[in-house]
């Protein structure tokens, strides 16, 4: 047994059994929230400093400036905007109200107190989160950029023997996953492979150890692919292909599936473009034959799919016109619009045979701790941000209608659910999630109003974030 312990082998094959995944993932995510926890912290600690410095450095303004500054002061993006300032008069050695009287520094101001007399807090908030997403964008090119540029490492044989084992475990797991339909695990895994291979480069004298890298790494790129498309994440899907056909521009599969991702974000002639490709690379493949009869077939969708594009488009600007959208009449523009949605959701939602449902059998109880264990579990599933991203645009697709919306996220919600529901020891079906929600429902009483306020409360977030959250869901349904 002391032996086993020392092999590589024996630690893999431990962390397939379910008790120690969920050992490992239990300390993962508490480590996880202790992290978050104290990088909040240092924030809120950092802010507080900074704040102090302005409000010092404020005291000897004029007093225009102060009444210009004073009653937004406590407004965030007001404050970073004056630590931004003064925070570059630290560094450049200027003074900070000589800065402050600058035509542009003032101008900014006037601007920000402009805002805030329109719009209050209200409008405030609305500039920060614009700035945070401006930020956001600008810091993910640049991680982006920094990528793109880090060299891969030349790793030692014993660093390349546990990065193989890991390729390798990451291509078999994953493939496990994407079989049992657990797209957004399987995405996760081959996610991980990935970015683990990439760090690395074998020399080109070990031969078989190349050969072996970039068959797991290409195999978690194309599935990554694959398993994006499942999840409708076709941004995601495209960037793991173009990585698979930049590492092999001979692989079939690569192609194909970048070609899928590129038809999927509407950009068609560039998907015919990667299937001209396929086409020549499959002149040297055995299977040319099928791979050239997958190539007319996905031409074809190609073609339906443009079509359907042009025709939506087109009609979209008719009903704008016959609405009156460049008119002056706003209200029969609005009840027009709406009036065009709910038509086209209505031709689209056709009339489904409704199955006889099974009568509700009860064999799991909870406590009320339990209840709220199970209720945190799911809002950590509904919180991934690929489920509130389909969620919003299911609300999206279904004009923000709730019996619409409601219709179309039971199979939306069922994806993250069916795993929680088969962990609990519910069946992973429709009745599972009958017999969870009753088990719920136990501790709110016979008046469905007498739950603890802390279940409460939990339960109401979970319900937020199952609905995908008040901006772009349908949380609003919930009040």
């Amino acid at each position: 047994m002391a032996a086993d312990l020392n092999t590589q082998a024996f630690w893999n094959e431990f962390m397939r059994r379910p008790d120690a995944k969920a050992a490992y993932q239990a300390e993962k995510k508490l480590q996880m929230k202790k992290s978050a926890w104290l990088e909040e912290r240092h924030e809120l600690e950092e802010q507080a400093d900074h704040r102090k410095k302005v409000a010092d450095a404020l005291e000897d303004a004029p007093a225009d400036i102060k009444k210009l500054i004073a009653p937004m002061f406590h407004m965030k993006v007001v404050e970073r905007f004056l630590w931004m300032v003064f925070d570059e008069c630290q560094k450049k050695n200027t003074p900070f109200l000589q800065k402050l009287r600058d035509e542009g520094t003032m101008t900014h101001l006037r601007k920000l107190r402009e805002h805030y007399q329109e719009g209050g807090e209200e409008r405030m908030a609305a500039l920060e989160n614009q700035w945070y997403s401006i930020c956001g964008d600008i810091v993910t090119e640049q991680e982006k950029q920094k990528e793109k540029e880090r060299k891969p490492i030349s790793p030692d044989i014993r660093t390349l023997k546990d990065v193989l084992e890991f390729g390798q475990e990451c291509k078999r797991e994953g493939n496990n996953k994407f079989r049992e339909g657990l797209y957004e695990e399987a995405l996760f895994i081959y996610n991980q492979g990935d970015e683990v291979m990439k760090k690395f480069k074998v020399g080109e004298h070990l031969k078989n150890e190349n050969k072996w890298l970039k068959e797991y790494h290409m195999a978690c790129l194309k599935n990554k692919a694959q398993a994006a498309l499942k999840l409708e994440l076709f941004q995601t899907a495209l960037d793991a292909a173009d990585a698979a056909v930049k590492m092999d521009p001979e692989d079939h599969k690569a192609w194909y599936r970048k070609a899928q991702a590129e038809k999927c974000l509407g950009q068609f002639t560039e998907a015919e473009d990667s299937l001209s490709r396929l086409e020549d690379v499959a002149q040297w493949c055995p299977d040319r034959r099928s791979i050239l009869r997958d190539c007319e077939a996905e031409r074809k969708r190609i073609k339906a799919a443009r079509v359907k594009h042009q025709q939506g488009t087109k009609d979209m600007l008719g009903k704008a016109f016959e609405a009156g959208i460049f008119s002056g009449d706003r209200e029969n523009e609005v009840e027009d619009e709406a009036a065009a949605r709910r038509e086209a959701i209505a031709a689209e939602e056709k009339p489904k045979a409704v199955e006889a449902i099974k009568p509700l059998e009860r064999k799991i109880q909870l406590t009320e701790a339990l209840a709220g264990e199970l209720i945190d579990e799911l809002a950590d599933a509904y919180g991934q941000r690929w489920f509130q991203e389909r969620v919003q645009k299911c609300a999206r697709d279904s004009g923000f209608e709730r019996t619409v919306f409601l219709r179309r996220l039971k199979g939306v919600a069922f994806d993250v659910q069916r795993p929680v529901l088969e962990k609990w020891g519910f069946e992973g079906n429709d009745h599972g999630v009958r017999e969870m929600t009753a088990a719920i429902r136990d501790h709110a009483g016979k008046d469905g109003q007498s739950m603890p306020d802390w279940l409460k409360k939990k339960q109401d977030r979970c319900l937020k974030l199952l609905y995908g959250g008040e901006e772009g869901g349908m949380a609003s349904l919930l009040s």
